[in-house]
């Protein structure tokens, strides 16, 4: 018999005994309850606390579940987005922190030159950047990463 089973959901392998999908939140065991209503079936694990919750406090994003509290983050392929800049050595200083710290990083550059966009104005939209270097990593590891980020923040030169 096999130590190692698929999730039927979203088809990862997972070990016979786990309770839960840490790719994408599926549960599989009975009587869950909701984090936040402990009266409620809980319809999913967030893949990024790992606290499960009914269909009030969480839903599925690109096939993952995730709570409301994290429901906007930008997710790709089981990797969620906790940063992004135009500033590679940023980016570039971060994913080596975060190596240290045996988390996965994975940086998706998908940079225009303001010049070939016809002016730097077109960068921003909103107020928000549209073309810019993220680093994403594993769900999982997304708390961990933001700690990490924050702690590297409050330390620089800049936040003093």
């Amino acid at each position: 018999m096999s130590d190692k089973l698929l999730c039927d959901f979203c088809g990862t392998e997972i070990s016979s005994d786990s309770e839960f999908c840490t790719k994408c939140g599926t549960i599989f065991i009975d009587d869950v309850s909701c984090f936040n209503h402990s009266d409620d079936d809980a319809k999913g694990v967030c893949a990024i606390c790992h606290q499960a919750y009914c269909k009030r406090c969480g839903l599925r994003v690109n096939s993952i579940f995730l709570c409301n509290e994290h429901a906007d983050y930008e997710i790709y392929e089981g990797m969620a987005r906790v940063v992004g800049s135009l500033d590679e050595q940023q980016i570039n200083y971060y994913k080596s922190v975060l190596e240290e710290n045996s988390l996965h990083p994975f940086i998706y550059n998908n940079t225009v030159s303001p010049f070939s966009e016809g002016g730097g104005d077109r960068i921003l939209t909103k107020g928000n950047l549209i073309y810019e270097i993220k680093m994403l990593v594993p769900c999982s590891e997304v708390l961990q990463a933001e700690k990490i980020i924050d702690e590297i923040d409050q330390s620089s030169p800049e936040s003093s």
